[in-house]
């Protein structure tokens, strides 16, 4: 029923943020059924051994009381570091390498625990990223300018005198195709001025790429879909005018996250169309103090096909998203913290069941309340210790495996990881554990120790 309500929640999502105008959640047989074998799989992994255990174990036997259990020096001690310890330090060590496998579990699910809070912040991490590379030092304009129809020079001059344009860079567009061997897209080459500082190309270092005066230089997701590299000769195919068709060497790779595009030098590309000066439309910073009067005059033209404001984009793309990633954010760090306190908490209820009668004993022996709950925590406290890294390993790599998976020719993901996401997984693990050792603690505080060591009949 959980996962039917979460279900139904997820898709409520996507209706609050795509508009699509029909999506209902059903009910998928085949996934239920995956669920089911999944969940049943790991239930009867988790209890076979012990059945069979109890079923091998002859009747007599089971009568009588469990023998002590028996430990011997850990490694840590037998390398001479005994001296280094506390009693109750070396007591950890020694039962869990007694039971080395339901250490190993228990660490592994604390390590998935850890892992499970990575994605989500790499994916935030991601995002800002994103916004900051493509919003703030790629694209430096206000605004962007798409005519109608190919204007002349007269036509840049025009917007350069719209009311408050500080700054104007021209750039020329035209659909064409792109064909390597037997791989080809159709898209629009940009032409761009070979210092543009307004609309600025960025290689995988973030440094502005200079225009060749010939060649090409391509978006890197288009060069893999067309199975190129730098380097290599294309042949590109105007779709407009004269429809020209040229060889032309891919001479760089531009680093960005949306779309595919191909870039070339504007007066390159007006060679190739045996044109004037023309331009498709521009690039525009503009005065903010005009602003009311830029728009209006934008809006009275009748040339203008399409007027891009980037900090609408920005703004509308950072709400949307967002608010996504912080509602998946959510629920990936509400497994987290599940996850790691039933892993801490079940561990430490299955120990103190097991060993109650010991950790008894030692209160009888002299042991302090804090000495006794050291043993039981110690053994908890490392197992977190030690997953804490491994986890991090695991939620890296499930990160990677996903921004990987996502990536497609409209939207890209760059893998951030950061010292923040890392943190942020850590305490939420570190919380929790904390969470499960103050609980099983009072519960250590109220054995009964005279029940506790009456003979079992």
């Amino acid at each position: 029923m959980v996962g039917v309500w979460m279900g139904t929640n997820v898709v409520g999502i996507y209706h609050r943020f795509f508009r699509f105008p029909l999506l209902t959640f059903h009910l998928d047989a085949p996934a239920i059924g995956v669920a089911f074998l999944v969940s049943s799989g790991a239930a009867f992994v988790g209890v076979i051994g012990a059945v069979r255990q109890a079923v091998k174990l002859p009747p007599a036997e089971a009568m009588r009381p469990e023998p002590p259990a028996e430990f011997r020096a850990s490694l840590f001690e037998r390398i001479g570091l005994a001296r280094l310890a506390s009693p109750a330090f070396r007591m950890a060590l020694r039962n869990l390498e007694r039971k080395p496998w339901q250490a190993a579990f228990t660490a592994l699910g604390l390590a998935l625990a850890t892992g499970i809070p990575v994605v989500p912040g790499s994916m935030r991490e991601a995002i800002d990223y994103l916004i900051r590379v493509q919003w703030e030092e790629a694209q430096r304009q206000d605004v962007t300018v798409s005519l109608i129809e190919p204007g002349s020079g007269a036509a840049l001059s025009a917007m350069r005198h719209l009311p408050g344009v500080v700054q104007a860079e021209a750039f020329r567009s035209v659909p064409a195709r792109l064909r390597f061997g037997h791989r080809s897209r159709r898209l629009g080459v940009t032409g761009v001025p070979r210092e543009a500082q307004l609309s600025r190309l960025l290689d995988a270092d973030r440094q502005p790429l200079a225009l060749p005066p010939d060649g090409l230089l391509l978006s890197a997701k288009l060069a893999e879909i067309l199975g190129a590299k730098p380097g290599d000769r294309i042949i590109l195919e105007v779709q407009e005018g004269r429809r020209p068709t040229c060889e032309a060497t891919i001479q760089g790779l531009v680093t960005d996250y949306a779309g595919l595009a191909a870039y070339m030098d504007v007066e390159a590309l007006r060679r190739l169309m045996r044109e004037g000066p023309t331009v498709s439309g521009a690039y525009l910073t503009v005065d903010q103090s005009h602003w009311p009067a830029f728009l209006q005059a934008v809006k009275e033209s009748p040339r203008v096909a399409a007027l891009g404001i980037k900090s609408a984009v920005r703004a509308s793309f950072r709400k949307s998203t967002a608010d996504m990633i912080g509602l998946v954010q959510g629920l990936y760090f509400s497994f987290s913290i599940v996850v790691a306190f039933g892993v801490v908490y079940n561990s430490a209820r299955i120990a103190l069941s097991e060993r109650s009668r010991d950790l008894a004993t030692l209160r009888v022996i002299g042991f302090t309340q804090r000495e006794v709950s050291a043993v039981l925590i110690g053994e908890l406290a490392l197992l977190t210790l030690i997953a804490l890294p491994v986890g991090l390993v695991i939620g890296s790599l499930l990160a990677q495996g996903i921004v990987g998976t996502a990536s497609t020719e409209s939207v890209r993901l760059p893998l951030v990881l950061t010292a923040r996401t890392y943190a942020t997984a850590v305490l939420i693990v570190l919380l929790s554990a904390g969470f499960s050792f103050a609980v099983v603690s009072r519960r250590i505080q109220r054995l009964d120790l005279l029940g506790v060591l009456k003979a079992r009949d």
